[in-house]
């Protein structure tokens, strides 16, 4: 079938024909993304009456100007760039109709190289932890997996029961990161406890289910961390800052960059590591020592709670004894 019987219907274009044949063109969560920017683009001629391939400069600034008002620099050229990819699938499939990208012209915003992401201390993570715990059994395998691994929510999502294994000592999850390439990361032992308790003997099948048995969704997963949030009684989150909050604390707990680089699957243009990497990353990962802090964390924790009770022990014992001399006095 020709790309203008699926694009055009009585010598008019559809754009979400055209919106969707685009679409076709990715896949996974980078399909999932473009698909929500392009729903505010055509919202948004709708709204305006504009035809979405009709576009001048001064209307695509418009719609920046409008972006700008919900969302920060960062999303704003996002989504300006996938209005741009669109034009080019367009002006590639409907040559003779579309000659010119607006969207291209379009100023992009400055973006700071500094993380805005608000990740949690370590007293807050290990609350985070307890709270966790304290509401479900899959809600402390999820905050576990999240904030000892620093994986992506997909990544998590995505994962299987038979992804799990040992290498070298180590427990594992394989996890396949952005691009399809497939990973290994360590599961420390805090967050195997977690999930082996959640799965209960469950061999096969999702790592993490929904209560009808179903493989959770990334929205799941994020109504999950802000339920937690609430009963922890610490401020509401994104589920990407749990990686955020990782990255910060592996850091903070003396753990290389390079290690943490590794540990979150960036991209390393070093390639001479690679080999140091593939053979040293399961003894230097840094879910290791995170894992160590926050298990302190909750112990001095613990111990702070028993020495309160037992000086309140003490007031209470010294106070029955004043009260008795000074009825002895009083007689």
């Amino acid at each position: 079938m020709s790309a203008e019987l699926v694009l055009m219907k009585d010598g008019q274009i559809q754009p979400f024909a055209v919106a969707g044949a685009y679409l076709l063109t990715k896949s996974g969560r980078t399909r999932e993304e473009y698909r929500r920017d392009l729903r505010h683009y055509l919202t948004w001629c709708a709204e305006y009456g504009l035809d979405p391939f009709n576009q001048k400069r001064a209307q695509m600034d418009a719609f920046k100007n409008w972006l700008a008002e919900h969302y920060g620099n960062g999303a704003v050229n996002r989504h300006l760039s996938v209005v741009s990819g669109l034009f080019k699938y367009a002006m590639a499939e409907l040559e003779d109709l579309i000659f010119r990208n607006p969207a291209s012209l379009v100023k992009r915003e400055p973006v700071s190289n500094i993380s805005q992401a608000t990740g949690l201390t370590f007293e807050e993570s290990e609350q985070l932890l307890r709270g966790a715990e304290a509401y479900s059994l899959r809600c402390a395998a999820v905050v576990h997996v999240l904030l000892l691994t620093g994986m992506r929510v997909s990544e998590l999502v995505n994962a299987d029961i038979e992804d799990l294994g040992e290498e070298r000592g180590h427990r594992v999850l394989h996890i396949v990161r952005k691009g399809g390439r497939r990973q290994t990361v360590v599961i420390p032992p805090s967050a195997w406890a977690a999930l082996e308790t959640y799965h209960d003997g469950r061999t096969s099948g999702p790592l993490i289910v929904t209560s009808t048995g179903r493989r959770i969704t990334r929205q799941g997963i994020w109504d999950t961390v802000k339920r937690v949030c609430r009963r922890a009684g610490i401020r509401t989150i994104r589920t990407h800052d749990l990686r955020h909050t990782c990255a910060t604390l592996a850091l903070e707990s003396g753990k290389p960059l390079e290690a943490v680089q590794d540990l979150l699957g960036h991209a390393d243009p070093r390639t001479t590591r690679r080999y140091d990497r593939a053979r040293n990353n399961l003894d230097n990962s840094p879910s290791y020592a995170l894992d160590e802090q926050l298990r302190a964390v909750a112990a001095r924790r613990q111990a702070e709670a028993v020495l309160d009770e037992a000086v309140e022990v003490l007031v209470d014992e010294a106070l029955r004894e004043v009260l008795a001399t000074a009825e002895l006095v009083g007689a």
